[in-house]
């Protein structure tokens, strides 16, 4: 099963809606963020690698052992997946991961050459012909639940059909807010007022009426100071500032810096106006450099431009993760290896961190820290973080910030909880630390550790983890522990209601050996006592359904009760007594290519790592 895009206005006229149980429709709601400044500057990414739909086209993943995958998502408050087909639909994993950190994903309209100056003229023959491509453009936006449009004409427009190219713009804008709450649709600086394809670099009165048109616009990359200013002042005027992206292509193209690695100089100039960016092809790290060093080269490019993009706030209840990043080497439940070969599926991915190694960098410590991503030993999913550095002489710990929130808890008991894994020469405490800031405005800290604390600031509230015949008692639903030594470590706390966590950090303070040490965290959850008392992980999978898809492939569809803590779902073919992992999916319902019924099995994960019971079908 694969997402594509649309490459023809007869195949646009043609798309109708699927079934409401379909694997290429997101299923993850867009994640809220806390609410930024009106004065902060925006950022967008635009995707184009290798002219798109790759193996991240597949829905149920692929097999892929070097694959593309992006998870700075803090910095982007818009994600644009690009290529140079018609219409191009975000495939689902991409929207899955995106708006599971809060980020809005945008499709791409794009008519060039010879071809798309036919396609608009078939698109702005009348005001009936744009508004049927608009509608259809509206129904496929709400059907695969992404957000938007980039709009990206290239082709000279005959100039007494510019009028329509901007009724156009105006119409699905509007009618795509009615639809779909907190869309957006982007203009490329490309085509004038008068149907001339010429590219301005600016905001500027020749192409500020498709501007007004909709909710921004994405300017070409060969700007100057000069051009910058006076797109900032015509804006400011609209009141409209952080509406202008300000475009920069990672690979340089008669761009400011040349690109790369050197992108920081293009970004920096862009800020000193406090303007918004769009920061185009950042696959050209894969692309370029060593793939085998891809996390090393992207971690790299991303810390060159921290300080120069600010970064969101979580403000998910319930929270829970496992680090994945929607690959590995193999695929683990709870430590155990159930798939050894290498997997893709960006619908897997999970919360990543909105903190990095930058935080050292800036500090300049001398234990050389690092928050690292480790594929070799997973808890669940392909990855978990792997925690390292040398310790302080003087006891002091040594802290890793991982997520900035703004997470408000409920007023009702909550568990917290992480599972964790050292090896047998780690002489270390690990602690989880919370910035918290009470409902009467004070601050405090709140420290969740095993070993106990003899004396206990004014301003810090401790909590020991609960014993296993405490969680037992408290939680009987989650009955599965971590296997291959994972070990996880529960907490009550009886929320008066109004708290926020303002920041999650692990830490490590020293038992002995002073060398580096290094822990790996496996999954990290804050979640409501009931909701976890409440799982499901004993019911079956109910009203199973099998029936052929359009591409010859069964379909399997299925029901199951409360599902609103089933983060995805495992799928298993059984034979001979033997299970193997056919893949995963976020929907209920799995293509493959099986014919035999009974030879199959279904398993819910809950709350990113908590298996429920398999059921055969």
């Amino acid at each position: 099963m694969e997402c594509l895009p649309i490459k023809t206005i007869e195949e646009l006229d043609a798309w109708t809606p699927g079934d409401q149980v379909d694997g290429k429709v997101c299923s993850v709601p867009l994640a809220k963020r806390r609410e930024r400044s009106r004065s902060t500057p925006k950022t967008l990414l635009c995707h184009d690698m290798c002219g798109g739909y790759l193996t991240d086209r597949f829905v149920q993943g692929a097999e892929d052992p070097q694959p593309y995958r992006f998870y700075h998502w803090q910095y982007i408050d818009t994600f644009i997946y690009f290529s140079h087909h018609f219409v191009t639909v975000p495939p689902v994993t991409w929207i899955n991961a995106a708006h599971k950190h809060g980020v809005k994903v945008l499709g791409t309209f794009i008519t060039e050459w010879d071809d798309g100056k036919l396609r608009s003229q078939k698109l702005l023959e009348s005001e009936e012909s744009f508004k049927r491509i608009a509608n259809k453009l509206v129904e496929i936006t709400k059907y695969y639940n992404f957000d938007g449009w980039l709009i990206n004409i290239e082709n000279v427009i005959q100039s007494d059909k510019t009028e329509n190219l901007c009724n156009f713009v105006g119409y699905l804008t509007s009618q795509l807010h009615k639809a779909v709450p907190g869309s957006e649709v982007i203009w490329y600086d490309s085509v004038l007022n008068t149907g001339e394809l010429k590219w301005q670099n600016e905001l500027n009165c020749k192409n500020c009426m498709y501007f007004d048109a909709c909710d921004g616009i994405f300017l070409n990359y060969n700007w100057t100071d000069k051009t910058l200013h006076n797109s900032l002042t015509m804006a400011r005027d609209k009141g409209r500032d952080m509406d202008v992206y300000v475009g920069i292509d990672v690979f340089g193209r008669g761009c400011l810096g040349g690109g790369g690695f050197n992108t920081v100089e293009a970004l920096a100039a862009i800020r000193r106006f406090n303007m918004s960016a769009a920061i185009f092809a950042q696959g050209w790290v894969m692309e370029t450099q060593e793939k085998e060093k891809f996390t090393e080269n992207e971690n790299k490019f991303w810390s060159m431009l921290d300080c120069l993009l600010p970064a969101s706030e979580l403000t998910n209840f319930p929270f829970t993760t496992s680090f994945c990043q929607g690959f590995g080497k193999k695929y683990s439940l709870l430590g155990e290896v159930i798939h050894e070969k290498p997997w893709y599926n960006l619908s897997l991915q999970e919360l990543q961190p909105t903190c990095t190694n930058s935080q050292f960098l800036r500090h300049h410590l001398q234990y050389q820290p690092a928050i690292d991503i480790c594929t070799d030993d997973p808890l669940t999913g392909g990855a978990c973080l792997s925690l390292s550095g040398k310790l302080s002489v003087d006891g002091q710990p040594l802290l890793f910030r991982l997520f900035d929130t703004s997470i408000t808890l409920p007023q009702e008991d909550v568990i917290m909880s992480y599972t964790y894994k050292m090896s047998s020469t780690t002489t270390c405490d690990l602690f989880l630390q919370l910035e918290v800031q009470e409902s009467n405005g004070s601050n405090q800290l709140w420290i969740l550790r095993d070993t106990k604390v003899s004396q206990v600031p004014q301003n810090m509230t401790v909590y020991n983890s609960l014993s296993d015949a405490e969680v037992l008692d408290l939680i009987p639903s989650v009955k599965a522990s971590p296997s291959n030594g994972w070990i996880t470590r529960y907490y009550c706390i009886k929320s008066k209601g109004g708290s926020a966590i303002k920041s999650i950090s692990f830490g490590l303070q020293s038992t002995g050996s002073l060398d580096k040490q290094s822990i790996q965290i496996g999954h990290l959850q804050i979640v409501a006592l009931k909701d976890l008392q409440s799982l499901p992980t004993n019911k079956d999978i109910e009203q199973v359904q099998w029936e052929t898809s359009e591409e010859g492939k069964s379909k399997i569809s299925w029901q199951f009760p409360e599902d609103n803590a089933v983060t995805y779902y495992n799928v298993y073919s059984a034979s001979e007594g033997s299970k193997c992992l056919l893949g995963q999916s976020r929907t209920k319902c799995f293509y493959t290519d099986s014919k035999n019924k009974g030879h199959l099995s279904i398993q819910p994960v809950f709350f990113s790592s908590i298996p429920g019971k398999t059921t055969s079908c």
